[in-house]
């Protein structure tokens, strides 16, 4: 069993925001990841996400990400924050940059104005992350990204939202709020209206296939999917979660994905080559061959993108079409 190549690390459950769509800032910190425990993760990870809680408020985090780049074999690394804590983000900055231009930061807006102060249920909190992004900006910081998670309240602020990010020159991705009972400990998180996310995401997709970008297309194809998932409940393409995707908690804890509470192992005590070999790796792989439940999320979409790249390319041709021939691009 070849080891995955797309993975997401949480490093802590500490969390200094309180998010409606998102019960971690609810959970005992426990536990954090181990720098030591690093030289356990796969060497064959491509595309690495470092998530929380909220990462930058771990004092060691350039450490840890120097050490996963370093170990990895140079992967792309993405560190999501909810982007609050502005100079230890602004601190820590030109250190990620001089690590690798390929250590992207993920910042999460939900709307404009009082709106993303509502869904994260901090004061202030859209002019801080304008000052963040600003900061970022100021520092030459590139590999910086929008994040904006869609929900019934905020769905008709995700245009205005790309439009933010594309004015600062920083990247946008989306999704919709999605449930877990381990991760986001959570399933209360209802479907968007479908009419208002197809209005706001198709204005986002049209931008994104008229780019120059590679890059950019292929996110216009994963929104399609969100769209799908929205819908109809169920994935665009299959899942390879356990397989090229895995998930780690701050405790070393081993899932196939952030929404299938099936532990495969433990980092702390034994190596990810170990544990893909193990015998209960191979029982939660036959438990996610059966999964039924819901999801959309970029973490294991991108490793069934790659293993399935005809659908999205065949996609996006025939979008690129239907924009020459001025007329609406099509969803499915």
């Amino acid at each position: 069993m070849a080891l995955p190549f797309d993975a997401v690390l949480a490093v802590t459950y500490r969390c200094d925001s309180r998010c409606n769509m998102c019960n971690i800032w609810k959970l005992p910190a426990g536990m954090e990841f181990d720098i030591e425990d690093v030289k356990k993760l796969p060497s064959t990870v491509n595309d690495l996400n470092v998530t929380g809680g909220e990462p930058f408020l771990r004092d060691d985090i350039v450490d840890m990400v120097r050490s996963i780049y370093d170990h990895c074999g140079h992967p792309r690394i993405v560190i999501s924050t909810n982007g609050f804590q502005n100079r230890r983000i602004a601190h820590a900055a030109p250190s990620l940059k001089k690590i690798s231009r390929k250590i992207g930061i993920a910042v999460s807006l939900d709307g404009i104005g009082e709106m993303h102060d509502q869904i994260r249920g901090v004061e202030d909190g859209f002019k801080k992350i304008v000052e963040t992004l600003t900061q970022l900006k100021k520092l030459g910081y590139r590999n910086v990204r929008v994040a904006f998670t869609a929900q019934k309240e905020n769905v008709r602020h995700l245009g205005a939202v790309y439009d933010l990010s594309r004015q600062f020159g920083f990247q946008f991705t989306t999704s919709v709020a999605q449930n877990s009972d381990f991760y986001f400990s959570t399933k209360d998180n209802q479907q968007v209206e479908p009419g208002e996310l197809e209005n706001e995401l198709k204005y986002v997709m049209k931008k994104e296939l008229g780019s120059f970008s590679p890059k950019r297309w292929l996110r216009a194809y994963f929104y399609s999917g969100v769209l799908y998932y929205n819908s109809v409940g169920r994935r665009a393409l299959g899942c390879r979660a356990g397989r090229d995707s895995v998930f780690i908690d701050p405790n070393g804890k081993v899932f196939p994905c952030l929404t299938l509470e099936q532990e495969m192992g433990d980092v702390t005590k034994n190596t990810i080559e170990e544990i893909w070999k193990s015998e209960q790796a191979e029982k939660v792989r036959k438990v996610v061959d059966k999964c039924t439940l819901s999801c959309w999320m970029i973490c294991t979409a991108r490793a069934s993108m790659k293993r399935n790249p005809v659908k999205p390319v065949l996609w996006i041709l025939k979008n690129w079409l239907l924009l020459l021939l001025r007329r609406d691009i099509s969803v499915t």
